[in-house]
């Protein structure tokens, strides 16, 4: 009997272990002004983020990328994506990689606007890209959304859209995440109704911004200037929002934002000056 009731409260801490709710404590990393040299052009709002190893890639507002060493705090290389000129809104690293010559898994950009599109993308550290998918979800993505993203569940093997209205519900839905071979003669994907496996509607948003998939748990900021900045932790299980973080002092914009080791990194757009995104990282 003593080894069962050890044996439970072994097992009821690794429960708890596992729905840990993240602590969310800030430290700054710095602004991309004091990361790039002086003549290095940086144009285009700060939109998606993402992280790869020991690189951040900054994408903008009509296809820029920055790639950020983020253990030099260094802007390396500013290129624009082949064939994107969309507003890039979010960004997440798959777990594949296109070929065997590729050097980092395919990244899933958001075109957010227009027919809200998900580019996926075989990026290189030279400021090679390709474009070597196109997913889109047809049936009621102009009616039900303003704004669309494409985030990414690599540990189920799932893939969410996620957006809505100006002041209205934020709606996900979660598809099964497809593969290059499911591509059709153009390339392209064409999610429908019928493929939606779950949905998930929040009444806790103004303006939605990047999102970001982890262990369970979804992280969206939201808001931008003058209106309130929060950053929200979805519990995709329970659906509903678990945790959320006032990010009004730090006055800017929330924006993309990925993981890298314990900690949340998120980009922060200044309105008007594409020098003055600064990046913050939580612990988790």
């Amino acid at each position: 009997m003593k080894y069962l009731f050890i044996l439970i409260g072994l097992l009821a801490l690794s429960v708890s272990a596992k729905r840990r709710l993240p602590l969310l404590e800030a430290e700054f990393v710095g602004n991309i002004s004091e990361m790039a040299e002086p003549g290095m052009k940086i144009s285009g709002s700060a939109q998606g983020f993402a992280v790869y190893g020991k690189y951040g890639f900054q994408f903008r507002n009509k296809g820029q990328c920055n790639i950020i060493d983020l253990d030099k705090k260094k802007v390396v290389r500013t290129f624009k994506l082949k064939g994107n000129t969309s507003h890039c809104n979010n960004a997440n690293f798959g777990l594949h990689k296109y070929n065997k010559d590729s050097e980092m898994p395919l990244l899933y950009i958001s075109e957010c606007l227009g027919r809200k599109s998900c580019y996926v993308t075989d990026l290189h550290l030279d400021g090679r890209s390709e474009i070597v998918q196109r997913i889109f979800y047809d049936d009621d993505a102009e009616t039900d959304y303003e704004y669309m993203d494409w985030t990414l569940d690599n540990e189920n093997g799932f893939i969410y859209t996620f957006g809505g209205c100006t002041g209205g519900p934020k709606i996900m839905r979660k598809f099964k995440m497809p593969s290059l071979a499911d591509s059709d003669e153009k390339g392209e994907v064409h999610f429908k109704k019928s493929d939606i496996l779950e949905t998930i509607v929040m009444n806790d948003f103004y303006v939605s911004q990047g999102s970001r998939i982890h262990k369970g748990y979804c992280y969206l900021p939201e808001g931008y200037v003058p209106f309130d900045r929060k950053l929200h932790v979805l519990d995709l299980k329970e659906k509903k929002i678990v945790k959320t973080l006032d990010l009004n002092a730090f006055a800017k914009e929330p924006e993309g934002l990925d993981i890298r080791g314990r900690w949340l990194y998120v980009s922060f757009h200044q309105t008007r000056t594409a020098r003055g995104t600064s990046y913050v990282r939580f612990r988790l």
